[in-house]
């Protein structure tokens, strides 16, 4: 059930009994309000589910794709691009001064944060807490 939902329940049940005072007549209400709840539920996690199908078919993935790119792009320049820059300018005898490097502690920290998630969610997935 939702959160919101969860914690309103007790009080709600609460305000029922108070209200209603056939024991009968408010344990019919508490049902039904579960079960609006539980359609409500139901509710949410279809338009979930249909904006998931649609950001699979979308094939990009939303922010995390867009960081996860900028990441590698950055940390190639600053693992590998810069130094086969270097490397060419010093055969070719050029005078132009090496390309400044990056400072890649920003990166690290951004790679080791969207690693964290990954493992996070693939975790879940292996306990099948998460779908």
């Amino acid at each position: 059930m939702l959160p919101i939902l969860n914690a309103l329940t007790p009080l709600l049940g609460t305000v029922i009994d108070r209200v209603i005072p056939d024991k009968a007549a408010a344990e019919r209400v508490k049902v039904e309000l579960e079960l609006q709840a539980a359609q409500v539920e139901a509710d949410v996690q279809r338009a979930q589910l249909s904006l998931a199908k649609e950001d699979a078919k979308s094939g990009i993935g939303g922010f995390r794709w867009g960081a996860g790119w900028l990441c590698v792009i950055s940390l190639a320049y600053a693992w590998i691009i810069r130094d086969i820059l270097i490397w060419m300018l010093a055969l070719s005898g050029s005078v132009v001064p090496p390309p400044p490097p990056l400072d890649a502690s920003a990166q690290y920290v951004m790679l080791t944060g969207m690693l964290g998630l990954s493992g996070v969610r693939a975790f879940d997935l292996a306990r099948g807490t998460r779908k």
